[in-house]
């Protein structure tokens, strides 16, 4: 089953004993929406993730901050696969500034499971991303965050369609134990030449239990993409890809345009 792997177990209740903190932004370290993709059971996979915001704000949210605009940040995200529905991976995170300083934005440590193959089929999937992370005020105001990233998802020969209710808590902070509604979703068709071409959607709907944010106050992204896939009557192959230029639709975004990569390999 999905949960029987004992270092799996004590990760999860570890997890629970401090279940806390989500900001009220999108992560701008990992704008990505999850698959039911894992590493095969003792392999090693290894991605880099990339993004530039282009205009947008300049000045600090609060004492400390780097503010969004102009930023380039990188992730470089290790994983490793514990059994045919469990991984255990890392991230590792680094900011550049618009004056060129570098800023290390902190480590978060994850587990994704997905559900065992009876609770799927071919085309339909799911699963659980569960993420503990310290970062410095430059990234967040409160230094150790939580996530919980559900997924699910239906895909055929040519289309994908997936969704991740991302749902995060502060575990320090002023805004401690409050829950943060962060939805994400792809629609992408592949071409069946080596390309799948599609939409990303991310938001940051703000805290739950209470009135929403107001939609000006709230941040909405829209990214065009591309993905490396597997070309008629070939498999993919071990490498990942995955290009995208993105909008902000609100200005709570912080910036007004993002261009991001990530590329990856699994071993």
């Amino acid at each position: 089953m999905l949960l029987q792997h004992p270092i799996l177990l004590r990760l999860l209740v570890a997890t629970a004993a401090i279940t806390p903190t989500l900001a009220y932004a999108i992560d701008r370290h990992e704008i990505q929406v999850y698959e039911e993709d894992v590493n095969d059971p003792g392999h090693f996979g290894l991605e880099l993730h990339t993004n530039y915001a282009h205009g947008g704000r300049k000045t600090p949210d609060y004492a400390g901050e780097l503010a969004p605009a102009g930023v380039t940040r990188f992730t470089l995200e290790p994983a490793y696969g514990l059994s045919e529905n469990a991984e255990l991976g890392a991230y590792l995170q680094m900011a550049l500034g618009p004056d060129g300083q570098a800023h290390w934005a902190g480590a978060k440590l994850r587990v994704k499971l997905r559900a065992p193959q009876k609770l799927r089929n071919r085309k339909v999937f799911m699963g659980l991303n569960i993420e503990l992370g310290a970062v410095p005020k430059t990234v967040e105001e409160a230094g150790w965050a939580n996530e919980f990233r559900p997924f699910i998802g239906w895909r055929n020969r040519w289309i994908l369609v997936d969704f991740n209710p991302i749902f995060g808590y502060a575990l320090s902070g002023k805004d401690a134990f409050k829950p943060d509604f962060e939805p994400a979703g792809k629609v992408s068709v592949d071409t069946q030449h080596g390309v799948a071409v599609g939409a990303e959607y991310y938001a940051g709907i703000g805290p739950l239990g209470t009135t929403l944010l107001p939609l000006s106050q709230q941040e909405h992204l829209l990214f065009g993409v591309l993905d490396l896939a597997a070309a008629k009557g070939t498999p993919l192959g071990e490498w990942e890809v995955n290009l995208a230029v993105g909008k902000a639709l609100t200005h709570a975004a912080g910036t007004d345009w993002v261009a991001k990569t990530i590329v990856g390999r699994s071993f």
